[in-house]
């Protein structure tokens, strides 16, 4: 079953010495690139799909788990290393 990713921390971006959250395109491309890191090193495949009649971008990370810490929040561990 699909779940919702948990974390306690939001990413913040900072302009001219403000920090805020990041705008949906800054969002994008901050996964976009975390995936492209992931991809150098354990494999990143991407899907386009459909979920209760609704287009779904789906990215599968070779070698991961999503699991959860102590608190219940979101973990990814074990990561391998393709090389």
């Amino acid at each position: 079953m699909a779940r919702r990713i948990v974390r306690p921390g939001a990413i913040q971006v900072q302009r001219r010495g403000v920090s805020r959250l990041p705008h949906l395109s800054e969002a994008l491309a901050l996964v976009l690139g975390a995936l492209g890191t992931l991809n150098r090193s354990s494999g990143v495949r991407t899907i386009n799909t459909e979920m209760n009649g609704q287009p779904v971008a789906l990215a599968m990370i070779e070698g991961a788990l999503f699991g959860e810490d102590t608190e219940g929040n979101t973990t990814l561990d074990e990561i391998t290393d393709g090389e």
